[in-house]
C-alpha cells in the first residue's frame, strides 16, 4: 500500500471525528433541547481530544513524510500532503489541554450567549469572553508569531494573511466608504423601505427562500435550510450541506442570510465528489469562502436583475404585501443607512462594522482594552466609524456569535471576502458579459458553472493567494470592489 493511500485512510478517521463534532454543534444550534447542554459540552470536548491525538500522532507524521517524498510536484497528491502538513503542524504546536479547554468553554458559552443577547446583559458573558480571549492569546503564543499576536489567529482562518494586511485593507477602504456614505446621506431623501418591515411568518418566508435557492442551483436532496438564532452553514459531506437562516422583523433577515449561507453551501456542494471527505475537498479559506457568500448575497442578490426573477416568489408567498416592482424592491434592500447591527447592514457600512470588531480583537489581545470594558469600547468605535451608539448591548457588543465560539481572528475575512468577491465578479463579467441579463430570467447556470469551474472544483488544491491569482489575475486588492460600489451607489 502506498503512503498516499495509507495517509488517506488515516485522514478518513480524523475526518469522521471532526464531522461528528460538527454534527453535534449543528444540532446544538438547531434542535437540541436546553437540558442537553452539559452533556453536549462533554461530548464535544472528548471528540476534540481524540481528533487532536490523531492529528499529532507519530504515525501520521511518518506517513506525511513518506507521502511527501513520493508525491510528484504539482500533483493532487502533493497538494494533499501540503494541506495535511499545515494542519498537522498547527495541531502539534497546540497543547492538547488547550484544545480541549477551548472546545468545552466555547460550547458552554454559546448557551450563555443566547440568553445574554436576548436580555441585553453583558455581565453573564464577561467571564466567558475573558476566558476565550485568554485562550486566543495562549493559542497565538503556542502557534508563534514575529510581528503581531493577532497574526497566527488570522492565519487560522485565512492562510498567509497578517494583521498588517488587514490594517492596510481597512486603511484603503474606510475613507472612500465613509465619503460615499456621507454623500448618500447628504443627497437624501432616504429610500423608503418601510414595506420590508414585519412581522413576517418565518416558516412561510423560509419556504419561499427554499424555492429561490433551488432555482439558483442549491440541491435540496443534498442539503437543507433551517431557522436558528444565528445563520451559519455546516457541511458533513458534499451530499450533506446544511444552512440555517436567522429570523428578524425585517424581510432582509431571512432573505439575505439565506442567500449568504447559500454562497457557502454552493461552494461545498460543488466540490469534486471524488474528493468527498478527503483533504482537498471544500473551501480553501474563510476569505475565499466569504467572497462567495458575499457575492451571492450582495452582487447577485441585491441586483434589480435578480429581483426581476425572484420577487414573484415572495409576492406569491405573501399576497398583497409586496405590491412593488423589482426596481423599487432592489432600491429598498440596497438602502444605505448606518445602523447598530452588522447582519443586515448595507454593503457600504458593513465593512465599517468589521473594522470595529477587528480593532477591538487586537486591542483586547494586546491589553489596550480589558474585557470588562468591551461594551464601552464597542460603543466608542461605533460612534467613531458609523456615527451611532447602540441602544443596548444586545444590539452592541453581544450581537455576534463569533466570540462565544472562540472564533477570534475570523472577522477580517468578511471584509476580505467583499474585496475578493469584487475581483471574482469582475473576472466573471469579462467572460460572461450577459450574466445579469440571464439572472433576470432565472438562468443562473452560466454564473454557477463559471464559479464551479474556477473556484469550487479547485477545492484546496491551491493556497488562497494562488487560487485568487489564477481566478482574478492578482492577489487581494480593493479597486474592483470599490469601483463596483461607486458605480452601484452613484458616488
Amino acid at each position: 500500500m502506498s503512503a498516499q493511500t495509507s495517509l488517506l485512510e488515516r485522514h478518513a478517521t480524523l475526518n469522521a471525528l471532526q464531522k461528528a463534532a460538527a454534527v453535534l454543534n449543528w444540532d446544538r444550534q438547531v434542535g437540541m433541547p436546553p437540558g442537553g447542554a452539559a452533556a453536549r459540552t462533554a461530548h464535544v470536548g472528548q471528540l476534540a481530544r481524540l481528533a487532536h491525538e490523531l492529528a499529532t500522532s507519530d504515525e501520521l507524521a511518518a506517513l506525511l513524510e513518506r507521502a511527501a517524498s513520493e508525491a510528484e510536484p504539482g500533483s493532487d497528491d502533493a497538494a494533499t500532503v501540503r494541506v495535511l502538513q499545515r494542519e498537522a503542524e498547527l495541531q502539534r504546536k497546540m497543547p492538547r489541554a488547550l484544545v480541549v479547554e477551548k472546545a468545552a468553554v466555547s460550547s458552554e458559552a454559546y448557551e450563555v450567549w443566547k440568553a445574554a443577547r436576548e436580555a441585553a446583559d453583558f455581565a453573564p458573558m464577561e467571564p466567558y469572553y475573558a476566558r476565550l480571549f485568554d485562550i486566543a492569546g495562549r493559542t497565538a503564543e503556542a502557534l508563534g508569531y514575529e510581528e503581531h499576536v493577532y497574526d497566527p489567529l488570522l492565519d487560522l482562518f485565512e492562510e498567509g494573511a497578517k494583521t498588517s494586511d488587514a490594517r492596510k485593507m481597512f486603511e484603503t477602504i474606510q475613507p472612500p466608504i465613509t465619503a460615499m456614505v456621507r454623500r448618500i446621506q447628504e443627497a437624501g431623501p432616504n429610500v423608503d423601505d418601510s414595506f420590508l418591515e414585519g412581522p413576517w411568518d418565518d416558516q412561510v418566508l423560509r419556504g419561499a427562500m427554499e424555492r429561490i435557492l433551488q432555482g439558483i442551483g442549491f440541491d435540496f436532496q443534498s442539503g437543507r435550510l433551517d431557522v436558528a438564532p444565528n445563520a451559519f452553514c455546516s457541511n458533513f459531506s458534499v451530499s450533506d450541506v446544511r444552512m440555517t437562516t436567522r429570523p428578524a422583523s425585517h424581510l432582509k433577515g431571512i432573505v439575505f442570510s439565506s442567500l449568504h449561507e447559500m454562497g457557502h453551501a454552493l461552494y461545498e456542494q460543488n466540490s469534486p465528489k471524488e474528493w468527498d471527505r478527503q483533504p482537498l475537498c471544500g473551501g480553501i479559506s474563510l476569505g475565499i469562502h466569504e467572497s462567495q457568500s458575499r457575492l451571492w448575497e450582495n452582487i447577485v442578490g441585491r441586483s434589480p436583475f435578480f429581483w426581476n426573477w425572484a420577487l414573484p416568489f415572495l409576492q406569491e408567498a405573501f399576497p398583497g404585501r409586496l405590491d412593488v416592482g423589482p426596481e423599487r424592491f432592489a432600491a429598498a434592500v440596497n438602502k444605505v443607512e448606518p445602523g447598530p447591527v452588522r447582519i443586515g447592514s448595507d454593503e457600504l457600512t458593513y465593512n465599517l462594522h468589521i473594522q470595529v470588531r477587528f480593532e477591538l480583537e487586537c486591542d483586547v489581545l494586546t491589553g489596550q482594552v480589558r474585557v470588562r470594558d468591551l461594551p464601552d469600547a464597542w460603543n466608542a468605535k461605533m460612534e467613531r466609524y458609523l456615527g451611532i451608539t447602540p441602544p443596548h448591548d444586545g444590539l452592541g457588543v453581544l450581537q455576534d456569535v463569533h466570540w462565544s465560539r472562540g472564533s477570534i481572528g475570523y472577522f477580517p475575512t468578511y471584509a476580505m471576502g467583499n474585496l475578493i468577491g469584487g475581483q471574482v465578479w469582475q473576472a466573471l463579467k469579462q467572460d460572461l458579459p450577459q450574466a445579469e441579463e440571464g439572472m433576470a430570467q432565472g438562468d443562473f447556470k452560466p454564473i454557477l458553472g463559471w464559479l464551479t469551474e474556477k473556484i469550487y472544483r479547485q477545492g484546496k488544491r491551491f493556497t488562497p493567494k494562488e487560487l485568487l491569482v489564477r481566478v482574478a489575475g492578482s492577489e487581494m486588492r480593493a479597486d474592483a470592489w470599490l469601483g463596483y460600489a461607486q458605480a452601484k451607489f452613484g458616488c
